[in-house]
């Protein structure tokens, strides 16, 4: 029992460690949002490389207070669905008191079926096989779009601790047409400009290592005293 006893405080005192060096980490938190243009083929997602904030700076809250504006990349080559690879893909770095880092790490799968493509009815939601899009019959002749990409945060490096990210994406001036005739255009090579978005980005922390194992081991422990008790 000695021996149980011993090998828990010393590896309290490991998870002690562990956590005392990772808690000069900075988590990013708050909310973010944000307005540009993009143009959008089918398969391609070309960002206005700039955008601003929408509001000012009162919409924009925790890590990313002050914001007025950023750089974003551009999706090729796709867009699919699932876990990517995108580092650096957005920099809020305007206004911000320190700069964000946005990496795409998962590009969600739009929440429509594939059988409302082919239909103009008020309300049909629509998402093309394999597609990150959702499109929404809004009225006839107009339809919105939206989009959800997933991924960490950060101020300065990765490394120093990252807070999950997700941002949310939708036409703010909804593209004229009717569903089918947008997907008719997109698979006949067409690409849709003009297109102006805003999105919201919502950041919380990830715990990390050193929290989690001494979440472990806190639980362990209860167990542990649990036991004693039930033997005494």
């Amino acid at each position: 029992m000695m021996f149980k006893g011993s090998l828990f405080a010393g590896l309290l005192a490991t998870a002690l460690f562990f956590n005392a060096g990772s808690a000069k980490a900075s988590s990013v938190t708050g909310q973010a949002n944000i307005a540009g243009s993009v143009s959008v083929d089918l398969h391609n997602i070309i960002f206005n490389p700039t955008f601003t904030s929408t509001g000012g700076a009162a919409l924009q809250t925790g890590s990313f207070a002050g914001l007025t504006g950023g750089t974003i990349m551009s999706l090729t080559g796709g867009p699919g669905t699932g876990a990517v690879n995108f580092p650096n893909f957005i920099s809020f770095n305007l206004g911000v008191a320190t700069p964000v880092t946005f990496d795409l790490t998962d590009i969600a799968p739009g929440v429509g079926t594939q059988a409302a493509c082919a239909s103009s009815v008020l309300g049909s939601i629509c998402t093309p096989n394999g597609s990150p899009f959702t499109l929404v019959q809004l009225t006839s002749g107009t339809v919105s779009e939206s989009l959800q990409l997933n991924g960490i945060a950060y101020t300065g490096s990765a490394a120093t601790g990252t807070s999950a990210t997700r941002g949310v994406f939708s036409t703010q001036t909804v593209i004229n047409g009717n569903v089918p005739d947008i997907i008719a255009a997109l698979n006949a090579g067409q690409t849709i400009s003009g297109i102006t978005y805003s999105a919201s980005f919502a950041a919380s922390p990830v715990p990390e290592p050193g929290s989690m194992l001494l979440m472990g081991l806190g639980l362990a422990g209860a167990g542990l005293i649990a036991r004693r008790k039930a033997k005494a």
